[in-house]
């Protein structure tokens, strides 16, 4: 830590830290390439049924996906200090209730006729409000 003149003030100046700059572009990027791997993963589960002399080959294309994204979610997990530890706790706990909320509604909706949802639209769900409260819970702790 370098310590400028202001010191004396009470001000402490510290010097330009690339590797917090790296780290920050690192997991921004992890974090897309698990965005893009979860996307591609539900591409390609949502087109098996309408192309089928591809089934085969875009099954394993959309469990490759999965396992990238499930490795690119715990890189990303890891890389967190505690402050960002908290941050996506707050963030998981919300989607965990909003799709625990949805569930239920949807549920209960379907007693009275309401069209089912597919099986990839509850995780599809929880990821976008795990987005949500990534963005909301990161704005609240800064």
């Amino acid at each position: 830590m370098a310590y400028s003149e202001g010191y004396l003030r009470g001000e402490v100046t510290l010097l330009h830290q690339p590797f917090r700059n790296d780290l920050a572009n690192r997991r921004r990027t992890t974090l897309l390439l698990f965005y893009l791997a979860a996307l591609l993963s539900v591409i390609a589960n949502s087109l098996v049924g309408r192309i089928l002399p591809l089934r085969t080959p875009l099954l394993a294309l959309a469990v490759v996906g999965a396992g990238a994204a499930i490795l690119f979610l715990l890189r990303f997990l890891r890389s967190n200090d505690e402050h960002e530890r908290q941050i996506n706790y707050r963030a998981l706990t919300f989607a965990f209730i909003g799709t625990l909320v949805f569930s239920a509604a949807i549920g209960f909706l379907q007693s009275f006729g309401f069209h089912p949802v597919s099986w990839l639209g509850i995780p599809s769900f929880m990821i976008i409000l795990w987005s949500i409260g990534l963005i909301l819970y990161s704005w609240r702790y800064r």
